[in-house]
């Protein structure tokens, strides 16, 4: 009689949005860049975001020439993967959200325990091609130890849990390297007592603040291991919008259906930029230095799938240089949204389909022959006048084998658009979102 294993992997993370998509040659067309002024450059120049009480550390995360172009890379496959979200028929014309960086984590930990093509197909997927799990896991275990303490004044928690099942054994090594790079905690527990399913709902609902209660319903007699990452954030905006602005405004969706929605409203000196596709601001977080939250709004004319086509880390960056401070009037929903997302079929198209098959090699992880049977994430935000709070939680699952006198511009977030958090220093996306007005 064949014995059956599970392998669940769940990994939480908590900002503010994401992205992804194919490799079309269209992909990398980048818009056509709309640039300001030599006048505007001069009466605009940046203003300081954040003028008050700008006296806590701020520290900056110190990557490697190496761990900047794995970041890139990364980056990559987070607008890859969010753009092959946004292309699913349940999630057209809806709001939703998802955190790149806790796919990256799963898959990470995940890749660790995988040797051969296995391996390979999981570094190249996650940008490093060429590399080795032990890339994936230092720029991990980097972030781990030092975006926690980027800004005194976000909060961003980070942990790691593994479960395992009476009568199972995770390799020496593969343990250590989870204990090193993931900082993991590990718990040998009865999967067929209930107090196992509490224990992690328990640990996942602890780590999230409350904004994921539940991953698991259940675990079957052939359960053998579950592994949680863990990642919290929240934060204020460095210039809050008054509540006593946000009004009820119109909201037009792509099909032309309008409805009200609570509009945040506010003129402020914010970064700001713009191309013939979609206009970009920048609202900054706590000491206004390394945290962001963009705001991808498309121009009359286009759609969020005319924003998502070309954006590649390269068009993204260069999006971000171009931006100047200057005083916006701005308008942006106040919104909650909750996603519960399949990624089998994602992470396929995105070139690691072996770790779904009984082909699969985590011959580095454990004895038995184990693949990859389900991937799915639940993800969390909530934008209001005073910050942003959000989580998102992975979990993989496997089984057995055989200025000046200008006007002031409008952003006037009034139709879909596309959101995204970043933490400037490393460059690393957190988060990426989609909202529909719905």
């Amino acid at each position: 009689m064949k014995n059956y294993q599970i392998f669940v992997m769940s990994i939480l993370l908590s900002a503010g949005m994401m992205t992804g998509c194919s490799h079309d040659d269209e992909m990398a067309k980048e818009p056509e860049i709309v640039t300001p002024s030599q006048e505007e450059m001069k009466n605009n120049d940046d203003p300081q975001v954040n003028t008050e009480d700008n006296t806590e550390l701020t520290r900056t995360i110190e990557l490697t020439e190496e761990q900047k172009s794995a970041v890139g890379k990364n980056n990559d496959f987070a607008f890859n993967y969010y753009r092959q979200l946004a292309q699913l028929s349940d999630l057209k014309d809806k709001s939703f959200v998802t955190s790149p960086l806790s796919v990256t984590y799963a898959m990470g930990m995940l890749n660790d325990g995988a040797k051969g093509a296995t391996a390979e197909e999981i570094t190249k997927m996650l940008g490093f091609e060429g590399g080795s799990s032990k890339d994936v896991n230092e720029l991990c275990m980097k972030l781990i130890k030092e975006a926690p303490m980027v800004d005194e004044k976000v909060v961003l928690k980070l942990a790691d849990c593994i479960v395992t099942n009476y009568g199972t054994d995770l390799y020496e090594q593969y343990q250590k390297n989870m204990a090193d790079y993931y900082k993991s905690e590990v718990f040998n527990m009865d999967f067929a007592q209930r107090s196992t399913i509490d224990f992690i709902n328990d640990w996942c609902d602890k780590q999230t603040e409350g904004m994921i209660k539940d991953i698991i319903d259940e675990l079957s007699p052939e359960a053998r291991i579950v592994l949680m990452n863990a990642i919290y954030f929240r934060a204020v905006w460095s210039g809050k919008f008054s509540e006593e602005n946000t009004k009820y405004e119109p909201f037009t969706a792509e099909d032309g259906q309008v409805k009200q929605v609570a509009m945040m409203h506010k003129e402020d000196a914010v970064e700001y930029t713009n191309n013939n596709i979609y206009s970009t601001i920048g609202l900054p977080y706590g000491n206004g230095k390394n945290w962001r939250m963009y705001v991808l709004l498309p121009n009359a004319g286009k759609t969020v799938a005319d924003v998502l086509v070309g954006l590649t880390n390269n068009s993204w960056s260069k999006n971000v240089e171009r931006m100047f401070g200057q005083k916006i009037d701005v308008k942006l929903p106040r919104f909650k949204t909750e996603s519960e997302l399949g990624l089998n079929d994602v992470i396929r198209s995105l070139g690691a389909p072996k770790i779904f098959s009984g082909k699969a090699d985590f011959s580095a992880m454990s004895s038995e022959r184990i693949f990859v049977s389900l991937i799915k994430q639940k993800a969390a935000i909530e934008v209001s006048e005073e910050g942003t709070e959000a989580s998102a939680v992975t979990i993989v699952k496997m089984d057995t084998a055989t200025g000046g006198d200008v006007s002031t511009p409008t952003f006037h977030a009034d139709h879909p658009f596309v959101y995204m958090i970043q933490e400037a220093s490393s460059g690393a996306i957190f988060f990426i979102g989609t909202y529909q007005g719905k």
